[in-house]
């Protein structure tokens, strides 16, 4: 009779694990993605050779895509130090459908001089210097840290419906580096990005939720 009892009772349990509703992952409320494209001198490519010593200038897509309606949309983005920029295009709609670069900046940015707080002039004016403090303007904060100058980058999107995408192009170079030599000064691969972050504020239930892109590495190689 125990062993009846004990049969029946581990049956339930199987019965019941089996039954057991199996929950699907939610769907994102929000997702940002990375592009890069860079700028030879020879037209765009997704994949050239970069060689030792040479500038370059790289184009990079920033898309946010929204899911249901967020507010306090934020993108915070770092750079690494051996990247300046150059400057910033926004959004439009018929290059989130095309995916293609513009050929010219919404923000064009100069350095007078570039060293440690040096000016940092945006579209002809003196928008704020090198350092902590940095520049605001339009949606976008930018300062810089350390003596390698790391660039710090944040986008204020701000609200978003659902369905909604929008994305800018992040214009950077490569730099000097604190010697003083072109980046990049030996060959190898580099991680020009760790990806960019993007938080924000589901409208309807005021979660915060947050997602990241993947990190952009490069590969360097010798004359």
């Amino acid at each position: 009779m125990k062993r009846s009892i004990f049969i029946l009772t581990l049956l339930l349990a199987v019965t019941a694990f089996s039954i057991a509703p199996v929950m699907a992952p939610c769907p994102p409320a929000v997702e940002i993605n990375k592009r890069l494209v860079c700028n030879t001198g020879e037209g765009y490519s997704d994949n050239p050779p970069y060689y030792v010593g040479n500038k370059y200038y790289f184009w990079i897509e920033i898309r946010v895509d929204a899911f249901v309606d967020l507010e306090d949309v934020v993108v915070y983005d770092r750079l690494g130090a051996e990247l300046m920029i150059e400057g910033i295009f926004d959004n439009e709609a018929d290059k989130i459908a095309n995916r293609n670069p513009p050929w010219n900046y919404n923000f064009d940015f100069d350095y007078v001089p570039y060293a440690w707080d040096g000016e940092v002039w945006i579209n002809g004016l003196m928008e704020g210097h090198l350092n902590k403090d940095g520049v605001e303007f339009d949606d976008f904060t930018i300062f810089w840290t350390g003596n390698s100058v790391k660039v710090h980058f944040m986008w204020n999107v701000g609200s978003m419906d659902a369905g909604e995408t929008r994305m800018i192009w992040l214009v950077v170079s490569t730099d000097t580096n604190p010697a003083g030599h072109q980046e990049y000064t030996s060959c190898g691969c580099y991680e020009l990005n760790s990806g960019a972050t993007v938080k924000a504020i589901v409208a309807s239930t005021g979660k915060q939720v947050s997602a990241e892109s993947d990190s952009i590495w490069i590969e360097v190689v010798c004359d």
